[in-house]
């Protein structure tokens, strides 16, 4: 769904042609810079993957959270409703045939 960048980290960083005034190890200590170098870059990819994510968490959450709301103003109003109402009072219609023994 989302890609991190540079997938392959260690690859592509030897230098091009052996030049005659480097020393040795050079060779070794530039493929580790360009390791460190990748890796960094895809630290800061994996960094804006995951703000994408937290920002998308955020506005569903924001979205769950009005839903809440609503509904709770919805049953705070049926609870009112309901307390106004005395049980008592209310009508129970007879049907033919259903007798209580």
């Amino acid at each position: 769904m989302r890609k991190v960048e540079p997938r392959h980290l260690c690859r592509g960083h030897v230098p091009a042609g052996s030049q005659p005034g480097w020393p040795v190890g050079a060779e070794l200590e530039a493929v580790a810079n360009g390791a460190l170098s990748s890796s960094l870059k895809q630290l800061a990819s994996l960094l804006t993957v995951a703000e994408d994510i937290f920002a998308g968490l955020t506005a569903e959450l924001g979205q769950v959270a009005e839903r809440s709301g609503q509904l709770r103003r919805k049953i705070d109003k049926i609870e009112e409703r309901l307390g106004t109402v005395d049980p008592k009072k209310i009508p129970v219609r007879e049907y033919p045939g259903n007798s209580i023994l």
